[in-house]
């Protein structure tokens, strides 16, 4: 195959989502009994009734005011469904976990008889671990995180391990967003589902003994159905945007500095503001593939460049040094997982899409890789200070093989700031 970049990329249209638009000058408290009422409670406080297990063989049971699902040996991911779906709604619970076991609760999940999960959608996960991913957006049956909490240290801190912890998830047309202990989560712009069951998730554990035993509980699990505007939480949603609409950068997106951009003759020289810039590019790799994003940034005195090498892990021989794997700066920094302690990087080979992310500032430059930090270093000493920085050039190369791309933005870290405060 010649060497090329193939870019199935167009000029980004912007979606204009009802769903974001601003409508209240301030949260709407829920509380009166008109409010209430709309509110239904999907577990009775004593039965199962109304819900059914769909995969694995992890128990589920009803103990005191609360649903209990416990960690077992040797069975895949346990999922106890509501028997009805759900589209937009807002959805409200509480949960504790009893050990150092993962879980979580699916919302707008797919059955998927015959796989491992046993099914596909979105899910709030609960992490008890040092890692503390609790509140983020994995998509459970298509195994990607579509929104770690990797960057986001509030929501980190915010969980409560061995105790109860308040949860809640609106999603209402393509965006989503989740709050633990009514600190806000991830914030996410997606369309691979619609609608869906909601389901209580105990993570297989395979023969691990310190997981044996381990168990979840929630309780005052209720959901409100088709929110009015006045319902959501929309001035207390996370700013970190995690968008997912193919080559298309959404209305709340460019409201938090994002925009689109293009490679169509595999390079972009972009003004930039002070402070730094972030840059996003989901890729997908032939089984050859080898090549990198190189970056530049331009000061009035000096330029700080360096490369993000984009290679199929998958097709690496003996020999092939850490440094020219996927998430590298070629030559000089071996991509590793910083992110999830313990844990190799996350490289998807042929047919996956991966998710590049390069955020640069004066003097440090970080590399993600599908949701985790890969390379972190010090970098453009000749700069004086983040104002003094202009402009980014960003090359796109493919030395051998193919590289497709899609969804490629960027915003200004300053404007990002400025729409924080």
């Amino acid at each position: 195959m010649p060497n090329s970049v193939t870019k199935p990329m167009r000029k980004a249209v912007v979606a204009v989502l009802s769903s974001t638009i601003a409508l209240a000058g301030c949260v709407h408290e829920l509380g009166s009994k008109d409010e209430e009422s709309r509110w239904v409670e999907l577990f009775d406080g004593h039965s199962l009734e109304g819900w059914t297990q769909v995969n694995g063989l992890a128990p589920y049971s009803v103990e005191g005011d609360a649903i209990r699902g416990t960690n077992i040996f040797d069975t895949p991911n346990s999922f106890l469904a509501t028997n009805d779906a759900y589209s937009d709604f807002v959805l409200e619970f509480e949960s504790r976990s009893i050990g150092d076991a993962n879980s979580g609760v699916q919302f707008r999940t797919d059955l998927a008889p015959g796989t491992w999960s046993g099914v596909i959608g979105y899910q709030l996960d609960i992490d008890p671990t040092a890692r503390r991913w609790t509140g983020g957006i994995y998509h459970e049956g298509a195994h990607v995180w579509r929104h770690s909490m990797a960057r986001n240290p509030d929501c980190q801190a915010a969980y409560k391990y061995g105790a109860w912890n308040r949860y809640r998830i609106e999603a209402v047309g393509p965006v989503m967003a989740t709050w633990v202990n009514d600190v806000a989560c991830a914030h996410m712009v997606g369309d691979h589902h619609a609608a869906g069951v909601i389901a209580l998730q105990i993570h297989d554990i395979g023969q691990e003994e310190k997981y044996r035993g381990s168990f979840t509980e929630w309780r005052k699990i209720r959901v409100l159905e088709n929110p009015d505007p006045s319902d959501l939480w929309q001035h207390q949603r996370a700013g970190l945007i995690e968008g997912w609409l193919d080559d298309t950068v959404s209305e709340i997106e460019r409201d938090y500095g994002w925009y689109p951009i293009d490679f169509a003759d595999g390079a972009e020289n972009i003004e930039m503001g002070p402070i730094g810039i972030e840059v996003v590019v989901d890729v997908q790799l032939d089984d050859t593939a080898d090549g990198y994003l190189g970056y530049a940034l331009s000061s009035e005195d000096s330029d700080c460049v360096g490369r993000y090498k984009i290679y199929n892990d998958d097709s690496a021989g003996e020999g092939i040094p850490k440094t020219e794997m996927m998430g590298s700066f070629p030559g000089e920094y071996a991509a590793t997982n910083l992110s999830e302690p313990g844990r190799p990087k996350r490289a998807y080979g042929t047919e996956r899409w991966n998710r590049i992310r390069i955020v640069a500032t004066a003097d440090r430059i970080q590399h993600w890789l599908n949701s985790v930090k890969v390379v972190e270093y010090r970098a453009c000493d000749g700069v004086s200070d983040a104002e003094s920085l202009k402009h980014i050039r960003l090359d796109l190369v493919a030395v051998h093989g193919e590289i497709k791309t899609r969804s490629a933005k960027i915003r200004s870290l300053k404007k990002y700031a400025q729409r924080r405060r």
